[in-house]
């Protein structure tokens, strides 16, 4: 096992941005409505700053903003998403990027940090920005249609003769749970519980979605092999992962895992960080999403607190 302690993390004074964050060579954010994205935006310090407009946001034209290089692809899939990110990125030999994870779709997410990986990318630096609440608390709905039928992310899947184990970071779209519980029907559940959670709050309100997301949640399997992780932390979310899935490993032979992260964007990153490290080589280890087709513009308020975490390959 990987000790993920010993990784990199550190909160950012909301009011001290440019003078507590380093300067970056590229910055990429993708761009939505919300405040927070906005304003980390606006206050990082980098040579190139880079908007990603994806198209699960349903932006026209007129509504980019006017500053800034502006990545536009019309295509959903996570491949042409990521080159066109890529493209206008250019060399990244000795680079200091920065990603803000906040507004990113967790395909791209997922695959972008893989990509990086693969092209011998040593280091970049994540943020993840924590609002002061969500707006509709908890009936904040973030993905607005999905196709139906999730589906791995491309390239990070495995496949082996055994039984099939599903592990879901939990968070506010019942919608989603049930459709990737459902899609994996027989699957043994691990819900991973994002606790601590932003606020207190947000843990119940998070419970509360749950509990609708259909048989999943009835199961005696969601009480008996739930686990939990801070919300914040994509470090300590892949440390839960690995233990779940060598305690898996050492009762179920040729075990099957699927890896579904469905709550804050930055532990969809320490899903991606799991695979990478641990998963890949595993092999018969698939990240596996619902296929979102829109998705809400925004549906937080206010910047509560920003996350600096550094990754490293």
């Amino acid at each position: 096992m990987i000790d993920y302690s010993l990784f990199y993390r550190r909160p950012i004074r909301t009011d001290r941005i440019p003078e507590e964050l380093q300067k970056f060579d590229i910055f990429v954010s993708a761009y939505n409505s919300s405040y927070r994205v906005g304003k980390v935006f606006a206050e990082v310090r980098s040579e190139k700053k880079i908007w990603l407009i994806h198209p699960e946001y349903q932006y026209l034209p007129l509504e980019y903003p006017d500053e800034n290089p502006k990545v536009c692809p019309d295509d959903h899939n996570e491949i042409a998403q990521v080159n066109a990110i890529l493209e206008e990125i250019g060399d990244v030999t000795d680079k200091q990027i920065c990603i803000d994870t906040t507004g990113f779709m967790r395909h791209v997410l997922i695959f972008l940090t893989a990509k990086l990986a693969f092209m011998g990318v040593k280091e970049f630096t994540a943020l993840y920005s924590e609002p002061m609440y969500y707006t509709k608390q908890e009936d904040t709905s973030f993905s607005t249609a999905t196709t139906g039928v999730p589906r791995p992310v491309r390239g990070m899947y495995g496949n082996k003769s055994g039984q099939d184990h599903l592990i879901i970071n939990v968070g506010y779209d019942h919608k989603l749970i049930g459709e990737v519980a459902d899609n994996k029907e027989g699957a043994v559940i691990y819900p991973i519980f994002s606790f601590p959670s932003l606020s207190p709050d947000m843990y119940q309100q998070s419970a509360l979605r749950a509990s609708d997301g259909g048989g999943s949640a009835l199961d005696s399997a969601w009480i008996n092999n739930r686990h939990f992780a801070p919300a914040n932390d994509p470090f300590t979310t892949a440390g839960i992962i690995s233990k779940i899935v060598n305690g898996i490993d050492s009762n179920v032979a040729e075990a099957n895992i699927y890896l579904s992260p469905l709550s804050t964007k930055i532990q969809t990153l320490g899903f991606s960080l799991y695979w990478l490290y641990e998963g890949r080589p595993r092999q018969g280890v698939t990240l596996l999403l619902p296929e979102c087709i829109t998705y809400s513009r925004e549906t937080s308020s206010g910047l509560k607190r920003l996350w600096t975490y550094t990754i490293e390959f």
